[in-house]
């Protein structure tokens, strides 16, 4: 059972560790007066966060996501380190993926399902991909169509909803 208390911990203390490096704050930096030892201090009046005890964790956990960190890894940052012939395609995935907002597992499945891909985005080759960002386009444009209108009642493809005046839904 000692086990279990410790392996939180190192989550926990890890997801500090995450969230702090996406606010830009240098963990690394031992020098007292740096950002992240301040907000330690001021959080949770400790200087390292291995001093943190469960509720000083949570604290600053909290105070990290309240400025705008999730706490969670990057699960995009493999894109930087791909070859640079992949890199335009895989940041078309990716930014498919988020404005329908799913991430790289989804993408693998739909790579899957549809055609029969069983590797993992960093491995697919360059024809596999295209065939990835097409099949996401295409979600993304299915997604698109059957939302509901914005304010104001002009779908994005320029037509009129159907309203009981309009037969249709064509201006």
């Amino acid at each position: 059972m000692p086990t279990k208390p410790k392996s939180t911990r190192i989550r926990e203390l890890a997801a500090i560790h995450i969230a702090a490096d996406q606010l830009g704050m240098d963990t690394e930096d031992k020098n007292p007066d740096s950002e992240y030892r301040s907000m330690l201090w001021t959080i949770a009046r400790v200087r390292s966060a291995s001093d943190l005890d469960w509720t000083g964790r949570k604290r600053v956990l909290e105070h990290l996501k309240s400025r705008g960190a999730s706490g969670k890894p990057n699960e995009w940052a493999f894109i930087d380190s791909a070859a640079a012939d992949r890199q335009p395609l895989l940041r078309k995935v990716c930014a498919v993926c988020r404005a329908i907002k799913v991430g790289k597992a989804y993408a693998e499945g739909v790579a899957r399902r549809q055609h029969g891909i069983e590797r993992r985005l960093e491995m697919m080759n360059a024809s596999e991909m295209w065939l990835l960002a097409g099949a996401l386009s295409r979600t993304q444009r299915f997604k698109d169509k059957n939302a509901p209108p914005p304010e104001g009642g002009i779908t994005p493809a320029g037509t009129v909803p159907a309203y009981p005046g309009n037969k249709g839904g064509h201006q």
